[in-house]
């Protein structure tokens, strides 16, 4: 069988093209709307929430606070704590988060939740929306960290002493003998732009009533149901068998949808209370304004290098806002920290970072997750050093690039997951000259010729991603009547392709023709046990457990061919989909299925099934190099991509065409953060970014063709894959500020997104 390594044509394509896909949305005829009613200031006390004309209004079922609900101290549970053996070696800590799934006593953000309406349809939930009067007394409101830190400054949840989350630090080597002993140190801070996922479709959930069974079913656009599952149950304290949530197509993630939010945990409580089917639908101006947001980071960073531009130390000093909380809070600063390293030989470190709540919108991890910001400042910094010394942009990476002398290469620091870090690489330096193949720094030349109106400059930047983070993910196969194959992971589908490649794994495994399987949307009342879609872990973790539930659903097989003939089991053997016995008739899946059913040799016995949970030990490293020619418009500062090409340094592909897509997907919301798109928030802490003409998005026009070439280093899976998820975003900044750079001669960027404005004024300094 060869249909690992194939690039299938994606087998979702089809349904989703032609319009018929089946989100969220298309499921809800019958149910009753409900809308919510949002702060409209970023910090107060509230004071008043005056419901009785909304509650009269036409076609209201109800009109509910978090008094009414019982919900005055529920909280939304955190989704991620490190190993203790990372705690230890980072001397991490985290406060006691309280995000409320309903504002009860005060607000912290523009968009938190007050008040619910539960109507007929969504124009007369809409209209008695705006009758609900609330009355806040407005308190100081803090935007930004530094001044979230000062001694002065508000402290913006009430049962802490300090507007400061989470925080973490670590060093290894000596980066004060080698500061003394460097022939150059750049010291720079670096600042990475608020922006986040805006997937395509926003978010939404369903819950429709089991009046018979007593189960809640829902229904949410969402990367992780059955952290959804514990989420409703934790704050909720209904049991794990009560609730059941389920995943139509995902219009997007991209991490805003791997997150657990009021509203999954407000409607199947509305539902339940009312006794109605009850839906609810984000606008964009809803998302844009309370959806979880991503990015915003400070760095203040320190890099050592000796005369022949190799690394001697880096120090890093960053603050993360996550605006009033994050769920994800340890995960993103951690990820930050731990990726400041890259994949440089780096002998000496001093890293510390802080998690800060303002009065922003709330943060989840967006694809990346601290991932893209370190490969910004590392980066930056290494192009800052090379100018000082007079090499270019590619000589030093390659002076300091690991390369398969030196790899695997450890790190003297445990990862979150308490093990020990080794890059499980291959030669990160071949994969530079990867890149410099398929985008010369020659092409300039030609650019220029072709645009004589811009100026021309080529960037380069590297990545180095750990990804198939565990700790498990399960698979289930069922045999069906027919003999069909259907396939269930705790990693639900919001646009990778799971369909095609998870399909493509266990036909490869079972030696059965594609038609044969089919995989089903995650289910958490079929399948019990899940973590869910991100951090670049689908592959790794859901991938290896269809193949090791396939593995397993044949050692069934042949079990129960076996009963059924009166073979000796160690003689019974499969062989494309037919198990056979000497002097036995053989039997395919579909006569072993109907072997259960009425008068047959097995009657009664349950449907053929297997499930399992694939565990690894730890992450998988993937390596990668983006290259790009931008060229600058002197008279304005703007930027535009002319050329993108990607080297990655990943593991066996299960399908080349879907990493493909993974990587033309990231490079795109890449340059999005990049060029474009940012949050903006007003010093009263209003969000100024509330529509598409004020946040920006990069359209067909703004992403070049990207050339892609990937170099397949096997790692230590069954399967022999790694993470690719984010792999054509995390270096896009790097490699265009470093470009722009070379283009003017006469700027080093030093935050994104990267403003026309600071660009000309330094062209027209110049």
């Amino acid at each position: 069988m060869t249909l690992i390594g194939t690039s299938v044509p994606r087998r979702e394509d089809e349904r989703l093209l032609a319009g018929k896909g089946s989100f969220l949305a298309d499921q809800a005829q019958g149910a009753y709307h409900v809308v919510f009613v949002r702060s409209d200031i970023a910090h107060g006390d509230l004071r008043q929430i005056d419901v009785s004309a909304a509650q009269e209004a036409p076609g209201v079922v109800g009109v509910f606070t978090a008094g009414q609900l019982g919900l005055r101290d529920n909280y939304i549970a955190l989704l991620h704590e490190p190993d203790p053996e990372f705690v230890a070696a980072t001397a991490f800590t985290m406060v006691d988060q309280r995000l409320a799934v309903m504002a009860d006593r005060r607000v912290h953000y523009v968009g938190q939740i007050v008040a619910a309406v539960v109507a007929s349809d969504r124009y007369l939930a809409e209209d008695a929306a705006e009758l609900v009067n609330v009355g806040y007394a407005a308190l100081p409101v803090v935007v930004e960290m530094e001044d979230a830190l000062d001694a002065e400054a508000p402290v913006l949840h009430e049962h802490l002493s300090s507007n400061e989350a989470a925080s973490l630090s670590f060093s290894f080597g000596d980066p004060d003998s080698a500061r003394a002993q460097a022939a150059v140190t750049v010291a720079e801070t670096y600042r990475i732009g608020r922006h986040g996922a805006v997937p395509l479709e926003c978010r939404g959930v369903l819950t429709r009533l089991g009046h018979r069974t007593g189960e809640v079913d829902v229904w949410t656009s969402t990367q992780v149901p059955h952290m959804v599952r514990r989420g409703i149950c934790a704050a909720t304290g209904w049991t794990t068998d009560e609730v059941r949530v389920h995943v139509p197509d995902v219009g997007g993630g991209f991490g805003t949808k791997a997150n657990v939010y009021p509203e999954e945990i407000l409607v199947p409580l509305l539902a339940r209370l009312t006794g109605r089917d009850l839906v609810w639908v984000e606008d964009r101006q809803e998302h844009l304004t309370a959806a979880a947001q991503g990015r915003d980071q400070v760095h203040h960073c320190v890099l050592s290098v000796d005369a022949e531009g190799r690394i001697l130390a880096l120090e890093d000093d960053f603050l993360v806002n996550i605006g009033a909380g994050s769920l994800w809070v340890a995960g993103i600063v951690a990820n930050t920290a731990i990726h400041l390293l890259g994949p440089y030989r780096v002998p000496a470190a001093r890293v510390g970072g802080r998690g800060i709540f303002t009065n922003k919108a709330v943060v989840a991890q967006y694809r990346g997750a601290g991932r893209p910001e370190a490969s910004f400042v590392l980066e930056r910094s290494l192009d800052a050093a090379a100018r000082r010394l007079g090499l270019t942009n590619v000589e030093i990476r390659r002076r300091n690039l690991l390369t398969a002398q030196d790899l695997p290469y450890p790190r003297p620091l445990p990862y979150r997951d308490g093990v020990p870090i080794v890059y499980d690489g291959g030669d990160y330096r071949a994969c530079l000259d990867a890149a410099l193949d398929l985008l010369p720094v020659g092409v300039v030349a030609q650019e220029q010729a072709a645009h004589p109106e811009l100026l021309i400059g080529h960037g380069v930047g590297c990545y180095l991603e750990a990804t198939g983070r565990g700790p498990y993910e399960s698979a289930q196969l069922t045999v069906t009547p027919q003999g069909r194959i259907e396939v269930m992971t705790g990693a639900a589908s919001a646009g990778q392709g799971h369909e095609t490649s998870f399909a493509q794994v266990a036909a490869e495994s079972l030696a059965l023709p594609m038609e044969a399987v089919r995989v089903l949307p995650t289910d958490t009342g079929s399948l019990a046990h899940g973590i869910g879609t991100f951090a670049s872990r689908s592959a790794v973790l859901a991938g290896n457990a269809v193949a090791q539930t396939a593995a397993q659903l044949v050692d069934a097989g042949r079990r129960r061919y076996a009963r059924a003939t009166g073979a000796d089991p160690a003689e019974v053997g499969y062989r494309e989909g037919v198990f056979q016995a000497p002097d036995r008739d053989p039997a395919g899946w579909r006569e072993l299925a109907r072997l259960g059913g009425p008068g047959e040799a097995l009657e009664g016995e349950p449907p053929l099934r297997a499930a399992s949970m694939y565990r690894c030990r730890t992450v998988t490293w993937t390596m990668g190099v983006h290259a790009t020619v931008v060229g600058v418009h002197p008279g304005t500062g703007i930027a535009r991509v002319l050329r993108y090409a990607v080297a990655h340094e990943g593991g066996v592909e299960i399908n080349p065409l879907v990493v493909e897509g993974q990587v033309l997907g990231g490079v795109a919301q890449g340059l999005g953060g990049t060029l474009y798109e940012e949050f903006r928030y007003g010093a009263d802490g209003g969000p100024r970014s509330t529509t598409f003409a004020e946040y920006g998005l990069p359209g067909a026009s703004e992403v070049p063709e990207v050339q892609i070439r990937h170099l397949g280093v096997p790692t230590d899976n069954p399967l022999g894959v790694r993470g690719a998820g984010e792999s054509g975003t995390i270096a896009v900044a790097a490699a265009v500020a470093a470009a722009i750079d070379a283009a003017t001669g006469c700027t080093h960027v030093t935050a994104t997104p990267i403003a026309p404005r600071m660009v000309k004024s330094a062209l027209d300094a110049a």
